[in-house]
């Protein structure tokens, strides 16, 4: 199981295009001013271009810095979206057991991979919260990983 890759080459230009919208998201109104928005679009549209993925919305990174620093906005930025997998209960466990030794854009992308192959939409209460899932707060890594392979087993739809 491969994890995200991110080309470092375009990473400069991507910090570049997701600075200039924050800005400009900050100081003008993009949905009322014509000219803002249109610029916001082409920021968009340059974003697009370069990273490859069509669905990415540029306005997701307006106030980006309240949450993380430009460059790991700009290495999120740059990673494809998860898809969905026939990940079996081992590869969950070692993604589970090792998630939290990765940088934070990268963390996120594991996070929102078991999202999409486990079907939990609050998968970050289990690797944070564990005593929200019926854990205890101190609980294991292991132990998260057996109730996230349990619940998933528990939630996944029965085809006929």
């Amino acid at each position: 199981m491969k994890g995200p890759v991110v080309d470092p080459a375009k990473l400069p230009k991507v910090m570049e295009i997701i600075s200039e919208a924050n800005s400009l998201m900050t100081e003008k109104d993009c949905r009322k001013d014509e000219a803002a928005k249109k610029d916001l679009e082409e920021l968009e549209h340059k974003l697009r271009e370069i990273t490859g993925n069509r669905k990415i919305n540029i306005r997701d990174f307006w106030r980006y810095d309240e949450a993380v620093s430009l460059e790991t906005a700009a290495r999120g930025a740059l990673m494809p979206p998860p898809e969905r997998e026939d990940a079996a209960d081992e590869q969950l466990r070692e993604i589970i057991l090792h998630i939290l030794e990765h940088e934070e854009a990268e963390m996120d992308w594991w996070l929102e991979y078991l999202e999409v192959n486990t079907g939990l939409a609050n998968l970050t209460d289990y690797i944070f919260y564990p005593d929200l899932i019926g854990l205890d707060r101190d609980a294991s890594l292991e132990q998260i990983a057996d109730k996230i392979i349990a619940d998933r087993q528990f939630s996944s739809p029965i085809l006929l």
